[in-house]
């Protein structure tokens, strides 16, 4: 007994070839059966019999198999189906995303913030360094005046 190992990874299969293979499942059947009652009617002209398809080990379908027949012929061959996330994940992505702005958002917006505060202290800082200057000019007039007095 053969041990058939699992693809590595996951083979898709589309309705339309999944209806071919049964399709040509029942043709094969139905040559069998065919086949059957041809043989014991007549033994001396035989047709060969049809052989049963048989998966191959390595779990590859032969092409000759998943030939459309001739309904779907003008119809175009789908190739491997296309993969679509879960909505949830979607989602949640998307949620993500939205978060992670809001989130920006927000930092910006105390930034601007605080870049507002540290700038009116600035300026107050500034105007009081005007004055603590306008005061140390005025004393040292004041010291002037008192040294050239003599007192």
């Amino acid at each position: 007994m053969l041990k058939q190992c699992p693809p590595s990874h996951p083979v898709f299969i589309s309705d339309r070839d999944l209806t071919e293979i049964q399709l040509h499942s029942v043709e094969s059947i139905n040559d069998i059966h065919r086949n059957h009652s041809e043989q014991s009617r007549k033994v001396s002209i035989s047709r060969p019999p049809h052989v049963p398809f048989t998966p191959p080990p390595n779990g590859n379908v032969p092409s000759p198999v998943l030939k459309p027949s001739a309904r779907y012929a003008n119809q175009p061959s789908s190739e491997t189906p296309k993969y679509q996330p879960p909505r949830i994940l979607i989602f949640a992505c998307l949620a993500f995303l939205f978060i992670t702005l809001a989130v920006i958002l927000f930092v910006v917006v105390k930034q601007a913030i605080t870049v507002s505060y540290l700038s009116e202290v600035l300026l107050q800082h500034q105007g009081h360094f005007q004055e603590v200057s306008a005061l140390k000019h005025k004393l040292q007039l004041l010291e002037r005046n008192l040294n050239s007095t003599g007192h």
